[in-house]
């Protein structure tokens, strides 16, 4: 038994496949053989130096992935080894490469695993659900909307406005919102319009009219609106469309872009929803994600999400990232699959 991770050496330095150690896993941790990896815009972003974390190099990065319990650590009571499992590995929060995702063995924390049955969610598609953690709190940490419930909550009367709908974070969002009870409003290119209905968009609107801000203003109020994928032109509709509406603000991915003005009645602001589940005060909510709404959610077939395109092993995840940097991934999820010893 080896392990093989994707090394970062530094920034803007081409990723290198190389050996990496065999992890004991700690108080409240596991160590778990990866069997697929959901690719994500932030980790091309991470690798040029973008976001503003500093990583100690070198270093392995990836945080939503499915895979199999190979050894548990002290405390450690939910799982056993060959338990299925999905997982936020927390590897880039940590800044330590043993918990990053890209490897064929990573250490991950007890408290932020789901158990699933592979019988009925393949291990492509558990490591894409476990990227609904951002979608769960945008809406209910930030958003203060309310919690989904399975079987879903009574109709509350209220909208909610996604921008941005056909993104792996707006059909997250979409179902969970469905599920507490809300109208959504979708907003994306007319080509995704079934998509959305798919997932329960209850009125769609196609982000390329010129009358964008008249049809979804005429759709409000709405009770949050989340900005799932927006450009800087996406931001100013939505500054026009909430201005319509007697003034508001929305979560953006991004924060409000550069150059960007928005109306004086109206503000727009960023959250990184990965902090959350590491927050002591939210060890409530997130016991309550991992371990309740999430396994209830998947045993129920609750929760789906976008088609998924197989890349290939590790040595494939640069030009995932490549692909997502030129945007040229539409509607689908980019997924990195280890290749494991025989």
């Amino acid at each position: 038994m080896a392990n093989e991770a994707l090394w970062l050496t530094g920034v803007g330095e081409q990723p290198n496949l190389g050996p990496a150690d065999m992890y004991e896993p700690g108080e409240g941790e596991m160590l778990i053989k990866v069997k697929a990896i959901a690719t994500q815009p932030g980790e091309w972003k991470m690798q040029e130096g973008l976001i503003p974390i500093r990583l100690k190099y070198p270093t392995v990065i990836g945080l939503s992935a499915s895979g199999i319990v190979e050894k548990i650590g002290p405390g450690v009571t939910r799982f056993q080894p060959g338990d299925h499992i999905l997982t936020n590995t927390t590897g880039v929060l940590r800044n330590d490469s043993r918990f990053g995702a890209y490897q064929r063995y990573c250490l991950v924390p007890e408290r932020l695993v789901s158990k699933v049955s592979i019988s009925d969610v393949p291990f492509d598609e558990a490591a894409n659900i476990a990227t609904s953690y951002t979608a769960m709190s945008a809406l209910v940490l930030h958003l203060g909307l309310n919690r989904p419930q399975i079987p879903s909550a009574p109709a509350t009367g209220e909208r909610i406005l996604i921008w941005g709908v056909s993104s792996s974070l707006g059909v997250f969002a979409t179902q969970l919102a469905r599920q507490a009870g809300y109208e959504v409003v979708g907003i994306a290119s007319g080509r995704h319009e079934q998509l959305a209905a798919r997932f329960g968009v209850t009125h769609f609107v196609d982000r390329t009219s010129e009358d964008i801000v008249s049809a979804a203003s005429a759709l409000g109020p709405f009770k949050a609106v989340l900005a799932a994928a927006d450009s800087a032109e996406d931001q100013v509709k939505i500054g026009a469309i909430l201005a319509a509406l007697g003034g508001g603000s929305f979560l953006s991915t991004m924060g409000v872009r550069a150059g960007v003005k928005l109306p004086a009645n109206v503000t727009g602001h960023f959250a990184q929803y990965i902090d959350d589940y590491l927050d002591e005060k939210n060890s409530e909510f997130t016991e309550w994600f991992w371990w309740n709404y999430l396994e209830n959610a998947l045993a129920k077939k609750q929760l789906t999400s976008l088609p998924l395109t197989t890349l290939g092993g590790l040595d494939k995840a640069e030009e995932a990232w490549r692909i997502l940097k030129h945007g040229e991934n539409h509607g689908t999820r980019l997924v990195i699959v280890p290749e494991q010893e025989a």
